[in-house]
């Protein structure tokens, strides 16, 4: 019964862990698209940003359209 209930602890305490670090870092992806007409044709211009944050005050996103 002692090595059960041990055991079911030690695994909590595993899932535990596991969960809370998964869970500290987490990724932002930004994906902007522009396209741009001329007498030569259209052109698109595609531009993905990708910002890792980790804590409790990540980085304000960009304000590019």
């Amino acid at each position: 019964m002692r090595k059960m209930i041990s055991t079911t602890m030690i695994g909590l305490l595993l899932a535990g862990f596991g969960i809370g670090i998964s869970g500290c870092s987490d990724e932002v992806k930004e994906k902007s698209q522009v396209t741009t007409s001329s007498p030569g044709g259209k052109t698109t211009e595609t531009v993905q940003k990708s910002v890792k944050t980790s804590g409790d005050n990540p980085p304000a996103p960009s304000k590019s359209p």
